[in-house]
């Protein structure tokens, strides 16, 4: 048999009673378990979460992204969900109830009202402050926090069907609305005023937690740059008045200005200092050349007291005023008050160079001789180079003091460079931070406005006060009860069938026992009177008989008769019941046979061509080698006027068998039930016959087998089909255009 369509269909037709009573009985007991089933009534509420679409401050992102969207509404969804929401919820639920003075429709039902009011201890009404729910929400909450016994704690934790959070997260319904900022949320309850204040305070719930979270996320970062930004705010306010404090010490304005104008003062002094250097030593070199040229009494008198006092006093006034011209670190009101002086003593010196004039003139004028023209121009010069060389001597003594000073001053600024540098560097590391803090305070300001934005979620449909129930769903569960009664117990019957470890077809008959199928035996029964079980016991007779008769015209020798073998494993395969059909047949086509059994059962067959040996079952069965044997009392003359010959040997397992005989036998059939399994112990007995004998290998006969089987050696059983189902039929086979005649 083929596992297709049709045997899946033959096989649950089988069973018919069966897959009837079984979904009948379960669809009747749901039917009456649900005839008290509450009315259900549902609410819905639509909020606007703004998360995809909504107003951003950031205006440099625009940019939709589509992941961080997909999370920012799994999150809101898992927020409505969470337990700590739906303990809040339903602690909120209880303390409105427990508040009322007495049953309000719009609030709670008055059998709601009633049970609730009956199962309440006395020390939770206690607590209920009349007018005041936020106050008595508060006590609620302390005694559900004071310990895990008490009855609060327990009406929200076990299986309360108003205020449990188990119930409650049972009955919610959330769901996004294709890809916009809608999200809605449903909630069914048996008493439509719970439903509406239910949904009512689970929206005012997770509305605020969603605001508070997203805000106590963006003031902690907030906060935490702010007291980021004062510490650097102190440390560059620390830095600055450091170098604020070194350039009051140092009296440093501008240093890199000051070092600049230092420098460019030492170049052009230098340049002015060895002007002066030159113009001395040339000077000195004159006045050495033009003193050589006087006589000796005239070197006395020009180193006379009056004269060396004026070339010192004049010497002296010439160093202040190159004192007061060469000065490096003047304000404007010193300038003005050292030009005054300077221009004093500019006089004096002019009043000097005239004196000292004078007195060379009078001393020249009283000593004249020959020589007084030659010695007058010698003395004029020399006067004039005793002014330059005290003039340049007095500005030489000043520049090397003031050389001296600029030294000091580059020893002093020098160190001052590098602590200058280090301060600035640590101003600017400061400057730096400082800005970067101020920057990210900024984008966190603008983050948290932002989010401030986007938690503003908007309840854009109110939870509304449901009416009529929900349609049942009682007969839906009828159904499907019985649906799933029958696909229960068909899904059993096919493990069933394909676990089934039985023989039961043809095919599986010699994948098991490992030898071919000669024929098949239906069982024969009166169960359907549509079958015509005569037509197809004589089909199965004539195939069994048609391949012992077509075994006769393989033999070689025609004269001497066909012995046929038929033995199996166990007993009652059924080998009496097969030779009686079998014998009977053959008898009716008028061939001669000799039946040889053990069995002394009378098979009613009066025909004259038969004859039968009955020998009884003992170890004498193994030294038989010639079916002449059997017959003891010898009343069989010549066994050569049979055309067959067959011999019924005892189950193998059991009993003995002529293992010599076996031998010499034209055919052997195998006789085995399709109902029963091919066991250990039959394969062994089997392979034992066949080792013990050498004649031919056995065929089967399968015995027992389901009418249906029979369709392989008759084609479509000989039964009564109306129209309908032959169609049928032919569909299951997919055979639509399958005709019974050529036309």
């Amino acid at each position: 048999m083929k596992f297709n369509l049709l045997f899946f269909v033959r096989l649950l037709l089988r069973h018919i009673g069966l897959l009837i009573a079984v979904p009948i009985l379960l669809a009747s007991m749901v039917f009456y378990l649900t005839r008290d089933e509450p009315k259900v009534y549902n609410s819905k509420a639509r909020i606007y979460t703004g998360i995809a679409t909504g107003s951003n401050i950031e205006l440099e992102n625009t940019k939709i992204d589509f992941r961080a969207t997909n999370t920012a509404y799994d999150n809101l969804l898992n927020l409505i969900k969470a337990r700590t929401t739906i303990e809040i919820v339903g602690l909120k639920l209880f303390t409105q109830h427990m508040t009322l003075d007495s049953a309000d429709v719009k609030i709670i039902s008055r059998k709601k009202y009633q049970d609730l009011m009956s199962i309440v201890p006395d020390e939770v009404k206690e607590l209920v402050v009349k007018g005041d729910a936020a106050k008595t929400y508060e006590n609620f909450l302390e005694l559900k926090e004071s310990d895990h016994t008490n009855f609060i704690y327990k009406l929200i934790n076990l299986d309360h069907p108003d205020y449990s959070i188990e119930k409650i997260l049972g009955r919610i319904g959330l769901r996004r609305i294709s890809n916009s900022d809608f999200v809605d949320i449903d909630f069914e309850s048996e008493d439509p005023a719970i439903c509406q204040n239910t949904l009512l305070i689970l929206c005012e719930t997770f509305v605020k937690l969603n605001a508070d979270i997203k805000a106590n996320q963006s003031d902690a970062v907030v906060r935490y740059f702010e007291g980021q930004l004062n510490n650097s705010t102190s440390s560059l306010r620390g830095a600055e008045d450091e170098l604020l404090d070194f350039n009051r010490t140092h009296n440093i304005i501008n240093y890199y200005e000051q070092t600049k104008h230092i420098a460019a003062e030492k170049e052009e002094f230098e340049i002015k200092y060895f002007e002066v250097l030159r113009k001395y030593h040339a000077s000195k070199a004159v006045l050495e050349t033009l003193e050589s040229k006087l006589e000796t009494h005239e070197l006395r008198r020009l180193s006379s007291q009056s004269i060396m006092k004026l070339r010192k006093e004049l010497s002296n006034l010439n160093f202040e005023v190159s004192m007061k011209t060469l000065g490096l670190e003047k304000d404007s009101v010193q300038m003005e008050k050292d030009a005054k002086e300077v221009s004093q003593k500019m006089l004096r010196i002019k009043e000097l160079e005239r004196k000292l004039a004078s007195n060379i003139d009078t001393l020249y004028k009283t000593d004249y001789d020959t020589k007084s023209i030659a010695t007058t121009s010698i003395l004029s010069d020399w006067l004039q180079n005793t002014i330059d060389y005290e003039g340049y001597d007095a500005q030489l003594k000043v520049m090397e003091q003031k050389r001296e000073e600029f030294v000091k001053l580059y020893q002093k600024f020098s160190p001052l460079g590098a602590t200058m540098k280090r301060l600035e560097r640590k101003i600017d590391i400061a400057e730096r931070e400082y800005l970067s803090l101020l920057h990210s305070l900024g984008l966190a300001k603008l983050r948290q406005q932002n989010v401030e934005l986007k938690s503003n979620i908007k309840l854009t449909e109110v939870p509304f006060y449901p009416i009529s129930p929900k349609p049942s769903k009682r007969m839906l569960l009828v159904i499907v009860a019985g649906l799933a009664g029958f696909i229960l117990v068909a899904a059993t019957i096919l493990v069933l069938e394909l676990l089934d470890g039985n023989i039961n077809t043809a095919r599986r008959a010699e994948d098991k026992i490992g030898l071919k199928v000669s024929s098949i035996f239906p069982v024969i029964g009166k169960s359907s009177s549509k079958i015509n079980y005569g037509y197809l016991k004589n089909k199965a007779v004539n195939a069994i008989s048609r391949n012992i008769i077509l075994n006769r015209f393989k033999k070689d020798k025609e004269s001497e008769p066909v012995v046929n073998m038929l033995f199996s494993t166990q007993e009652t395969e059924g080998k009496t019941f097969i030779c009686k059909h079998l014998l009977d047949k053959l008898c009716e086509l008028d061939y001669k046979i000799l039946h040889i059994t053990y069995d002394s059962e009378d098979l009613e067959l009066k025909s004259e061509n038969y004859q039968k040996l009955v020998y009884p079952i003992s170890d004498k069965l193994y030294k038989i080698s010639m079916v002449q044997e059997f017959d003891e009392s010898g009343s069989i003359q010549d066994f050569g006027v049979f055309d067959f010959i067959l011999l019924e040997i005892p189950g193998i397992i059991k009993n003995p068998f002529p293992v010599k005989l076996a031998s010499t036998m034209d055919y052997t059939f195998l006789v085995t039930r399709a109902n029963r399994a091919w066991s250990e112990a039959d394969i062994n007995a089997l392979d034992l016959f066949n080792e013990a004998t050498t004649g031919p290998e056995p065929t089967i006969i399968l015995n027992g087998v389901k009418v249906l089987e029979m369709e392989t050696v008759v084609g479509d059983l000989p039964k009564k089909r109306t129209l309908v189902r032959r169609w049928v039929k032919k569909a299951v086979q997919f055979r639509f255009f399958t005709k019974t005649s050529v036309a």
